[in-house]
């Protein structure tokens, strides 16, 4: 690492060889990385103010995008209804503005896929960009949404209360202009099987306990 380059540790992909250089972040490419750099242009030719943008490639092949200054979670906590709403207001936004799009093809919209508060970037503790899009990929909203409800209310969390989840469940959602929670619930617990699956196939025992016991909660608390 070259000294002009910063280790940034917040978010959850890429741990250890994401680096700021300036006002940019330079990271490695993957296989997915040509459908996000196109996706990343496409937001800022519309004009999308809550992501960051692609600006090319350095020297060592790595992928240089704009810097967004703020705060990023290093992991799950509780939030706020504030913070729950804002987050909930800010994915609906970037839902709509890809809803349609060439990119989304003949899927509903470009879902990002991770939508984790370790992928936002908080400005005076609210939540303003979206950050990480390494997974995105043509789907819809309720799969992005499940996920992100899931991790936004750490659901399967035994330190917060069934009612308190519930009535965050519905602050969230509403927020963002859902209201059938127990489709959301359904699709939730999908999302959750996926990650065990994802767990044992890449042998993550830690990924696949934590997914395993949120599946555990959320059929037990949640589902009517």
């Amino acid at each position: 690492m070259q000294s002009s380059e910063i280790l940034l540790t917040g978010g959850k992909t890429n741990l250890g060889s994401i680096v700021r250089v300036g006002d940019t972040v330079r990271r490695p490419i993957n296989s997915n990385s040509t459908f996000v750099h196109e996706f990343l242009q496409y937001l800022e030719s519309i004009k999308f103010d809550a992501s960051p943008y692609f600006l090319g490639m350095d020297e060592q092949g790595r992928e240089v995008i704009s810097y967004i200054e703020g705060e990023v979670p290093l992991n799950l906590g509780y939030y706020s209804d504030e913070q729950l709403v804002a987050a909930a207001k800010l994915i609906r936004r970037f839902h709509d503005v890809t809803e349609g799009c060439k990119l989304a093809g003949s899927e509903e919209i470009v879902c990002h896929n991770d939508l984790s508060p370790c992928n936002f970037v908080f400005i005076n503790d609210k939540p303003t960009s979206i950050i990480d899009f390494d997974m995105a990929a043509p789907g819809t909203r309720i799969f992005d949404l499940a996920y992100a409800a899931w991790l936004w209310l750490d659901i399967g969390n035994e330190e917060i209360s069934v009612n308190d989840q519930k009535r965050r469940l519905i602050v969230f959602t509403e927020a963002y202009g859902i209201y059938n929670t127990n489709l959301l619930i359904e699709i939730m617990t999908k999302r959750q099987s996926i990650l065990i699956e994802e767990g044992h196939r890449h042998q993550k025992p830690c990924m696949t306990k934590w997914a395993q016991s949120a599946l555990e909660w959320t059929t037990r608390n949640l589902h009517q």
